[in-house]
């Protein structure tokens, strides 16, 4: 009589115990991801930081016709981070992406990438003045910015469901 009153009283710790072991690990496994997408976020950004300030508008957007060193040779918006894996529905199957405020004032078959002051983006700061003349207005600075706002996003698919970590900052020539 014991034992079958003790039995279940123990398959329902086991079971317990078990489930706290798996949660253990989920938990491990997420904190590595989100510390991968942290620590990579933060490579990126040095990595830009190392760059020619004049040459980071080109080396970092969508166009690989504008690229300093000929088409298709500059890093582009895209990056991957080992260990992450893209979201289902990422066409690009990469995680990680640089965000310039560039706007295609073009078309997508004769596309014209501007870096804009009057975007509304309040994350990155904008609109803001990004050639220094004190006037936010409508036209590209790819050419004239003396700062520049950029934000960093890896956006993956974790054991746990989509997951995000985003990095803003500004460089500045100086």
């Amino acid at each position: 009589m014991e034992i079958a009153l003790a039995m279940p009283i123990i398959m329902l710790a086991l079971g317990m115990f078990t489930q706290m072991l798996s949660a253990g690990t989920g938990l491990r496994q997420s904190s590595r991801e989100n510390w991968l997408a942290s620590l990579r976020s933060q490579d990126v950004l040095e990595t830009i930081r190392n760059q020619d300030f004049r040459q980071l508008a080109a080396l970092y957007n969508e166009d690989p016709l504008d690229d300093p060193d000929g088409p298709g040779t500059a890093p582009g918006i895209h990056f991957s981070v080992a260990e992450l894996r893209p979201l289902a529905n990422d066409p690009d199957g990469f995680v990680g992406r640089v965000f310039i405020p560039m706007l295609n004032a073009g078309t997508e078959i004769a596309p014209d990438w501007q870096l804009r002051e009057d975007l509304d983006i309040p994350a990155l700061g904008l609109p803001r003045d990004l050639n220094g003349d004190s006037v936010i207005d409508d036209q590209d600075h790819s050419g004239d910015f003396t700062v520049l706002p950029v934000e960093v996003e890896i956006e993956w698919q974790s054991r746990f469901g989509p997951r995000q970590v985003r990095i803003h900052t500004l460089f500045s020539e100086l």
